[in-house]
């Protein structure tokens, strides 16, 4: 894997402030001189490398790490694993179900394997509420898919939480959409006794959920955020005005990663997150 995560002077974003918090800057998530001064003694008084810039383990001793990823679908085929683990992926969200009957092929297969390494897996589902929107019960039958597939899988402690996949709904009505998937959100909580993670690109936001009213919409941001932006940098550029803050990003659909054939999705984890979003 070719991306580093390496916050220097002139980058913001909120991963600037949390490390400002560590240094005892003034806290604007913006790295300035100030900072990278306030960097610099930091790693001189904690005997690292001294250069201003807050890379892995100047990070790592913070407790700020911030860990790679990856997110997988039949589309990826078999994946050697044992290849993904030696290139420093830490966790894999692998796609289980899409719909109200679709499985997807060769995800238990994926989790086994996965864990067999010593990867973190996690599980999501590809929503579809466009497709039976005249069936109020349409997000029970998809949830139900889902767990039905999350219990073959096997739902571990220490797994990676439960995600939708928000990137589909009606077009013409936000209401819908943002109730449909409260309703998964909350059923599949209820079920694994977790608070599952929302998936989405500002697109897919201004497409089916920014005319939906308020009290939705500010429910829906109480769930931890996994938003894809495909920029380089140590800040997603396309954002939304729901969350205030991402916990994953998804910062390329077409990276290399060794082990997975073709183009792979890949992901950082927001600074010192990792136990915060996997199943208690």
């Amino acid at each position: 894997m070719s991306f580093k995560f390496l916050m220097r002077k002139g980058d913001e974003g909120q991963e600037v402030a949390r490390m400002q918090i560590k240094v005892g800057t003034g806290i604007d998530g913006k790295f300035g001189s100030a900072t990278e001064s306030a960097v610099k003694d930091y790693q001189r008084a904690n005997n690292l490398g001294v250069d201003g810039i807050a890379g892995p383990q100047t990070l790592g001793h913070m407790g700020i790490e911030v860990h790679p990823g990856i997110d997988l679908s039949s589309h990826n085929g078999e994946v050697d694993f044992r290849k993904v683990a030696a290139a420093g992926v830490k966790y894999a969200w692998i796609k289980v179900t899409e719909g109200t009957t679709h499985t997807n092929p060769g995800f238990q297969k994926k989790f086994e394997d996965a864990r067999r390494e010593g990867i973190i897996v996690g599980a999501y589902h590809f929503a579809r509420p466009d497709t039976y929107s005249g069936d109020p019960l349409d997000w029970q039958r998809e949830a139900d898919n889902f767990l039905s597939r999350l219990n073959v899988a096997g739902l571990k402690c220490g797994d990676l939480l439960p995600v939708v996949d928000l990137e589909q709904g009606l077009k013409t009505d936000d209401d819908y959409n943002c109730n449909w998937y409260l309703k998964w959100l909350d059923y599949v909580g209820c079920e694994t006794k977790t608070r599952p993670v929302v998936y989405t690109a500002r697109w897919a936001w201004q497409l089916y959920i920014t005319k939906g009213r308020n009290d939705l919409q500010n429910e829906l941001s109480t769930y931890p955020l996994w938003l894809a932006s495909y920029n380089e940098g140590i800040q997603p550029e396309r954002t939304t005005d729901l969350w205030s803050k991402w916990d994953i990003w998804q910062w390329t659909g077409s990276g290399a990663v060794p082990g997975v054939k073709g183009r792979c999705d890949q992901n950082w984890m927001a600074g010192g997150q990792l136990d915060k979003l996997r199943v208690p």
